[in-house]
């Protein structure tokens, strides 16, 4: 059961969805004609090569392998539309377009000469083949992509896949290395932390499908500003409780009036928040460790449920969650699980989307980072290949009752 605290309860649901990640190098390649601005592949449709040049070879252009100053002093392509073929010099020296006047004064290969990362503009990311955890993610196609990274120590935090750009708040989080070295926010356990607008794809009803995904590295297992029972909301969409609220993604301390040491829960409740139905994954004693990040997954869907989920023609849907990859066991326990568990419908709502704390209440202490949001389910696969960009290892573990890695 999730019984209430002093505090009305939330759960977290995550949805997905697939990006394909478009990575275009901006293919500066040479333009061999009259030094014309290559800054960007854009505006180096080739140059103009100077006046007009009867031969203007271009030179053996180091960085290319034509750089042509071109019959009529066009210069070498230097790459049409961001880089077609990268030519006119990946390193572009100079490329001199024979004698001034023939192919151009001095028919520099660009401001760098370069052609692109490949010498070819608008490479697209490999998303069979994806080569960084960001890459992965995004090729996943969630509907809000946030790494944590606190650029440049500023106080917003862009969305990476549209608009959904959030501002820290509260104290300044400082920065700590992710597993794969990349950077996450680090909270202080009590003001600071990352708030987003309310928007339509951050809720279950709008696709009917909804999952999270985040990195979380506790400081101590014993939080400071929990709720009387011990847990803490460390990302969440229900600010103010009610009448706006929707879900949550939970974790207990390890000493707990409710003996849940360390369970990490993905909720959802009704819009007047009250008691909200959950997907609980409960560690074995002492294996969730402090300074130690862990993958922690919530779905929900309202399109289907476990055959042993009850009054679903009302209360149609369920709750599933991940932690380092290794999904909870629903068989195990009975209605948690189902959203008939407490009759919870889910509504779209107004409320932002806070990361480090939920409704300021009670705060996280630690590092979060890598968050996004889809409005889908994700597979087990895609839940592997996310822990594997990070970790390069294999998810391994169980869940019955309780759960190990």
């Amino acid at each position: 059961m999730h019984t209430p605290s002093s505090r009305s309860r939330i759960v977290s649901l995550g949805a997905l969805s697939l990006l394909t990640l478009a990575l275009t190098t901006s293919g500066l390649s040479g333009c061999g004609g009259t030094g014309s601005n290559c800054a960007s592949a854009a505006s180096c449709i080739g140059g103009t090569g100077g006046a007009i040049g009867t031969t203007g070879s271009g030179g053996a252009s180091t960085g290319g392998t034509t750089g042509q100053g071109g019959s009529a002093g066009t210069s070498g392509s230097g790459g049409a539309a961001g880089g077609a073929a990268g030519k006119g010099g990946a390193s572009g020296a100079t490329g001199s377009g024979g004698a001034p006047g023939t192919g151009g004064a001095k028919a520099t290969g660009g401001a760098t000469g370069q052609g692109g990362a490949s010498g070819a503009g608008g490479v697209t990311a490999n998303c069979a083949s994806p080569a960084t955890y960001d890459q992965t993610v995004l090729c996943d196609q969630p509907v809000a992509y946030w790494t944590m990274a606190r650029q440049a120590g500023g106080t917003t935090e862009p969305d990476l896949v549209g608009s959904n750009n959030g501002t820290y708040k509260g104290a300044a989080p400082t920065t700590t290395a992710l597993p794969n070295a990349d950077p996450a926010a680090h909270f202080d356990g009590s003001t600071g932390y990352l708030s987003i607008p309310s928007n339509a794809v951050l809720s279950v009803p709008t696709t009917h499908n909804l999952t999270w995904e985040g990195w979380i590295n506790a400081d101590t297992l014993q939080f400071p500003n929990a709720s009387s029972d011990g847990y803490i909301d460390w990302m969440g969409k229900c600010a103010d409780y009610s009448p706006t609220c929707e879900w949550e993604a939970r974790m207990y301390s390890t000493t707990t009036s409710e003996s849940r040491p360390n369970r990490m829960s993905a909720y959802i409740f009704n819009s007047s928040a009250g008691l909200g139905s959950a997907a609980d994954w409960q560690p074995v004693d002492n294996l969730i460790k402090a300074s130690t990040w862990y993958y922690v997954v919530g779905e929900y869907t309202t399109l289907s449920a476990p055959s042993d989920c009850q009054n679903t023609s009302t209360y149609p849907g369920s709750i599933n969650v991940w932690v380092n990859g290794v999904e909870w066991d629903h068989g195990e326990h009975g209605q948690t699980g189902c959203m008939s568990q407490y009759n919870v419908v889910p509504t779209a709502n107004g409320s932002p989307l806070n990361i480090g704390t939920m409704a300021r209440d009670t705060w996280f202490p630690g590092a979060v980072g890598k968050v996004a949001v889809y409005d889908k389910l994700l597979t087990q696969a895609q839940i592997t290949a996310h822990y594997q960009a990070m970790t390069t290892k294999t998810p391994t573990g169980s869940c019955s009752a309780t759960c190990s890695f």
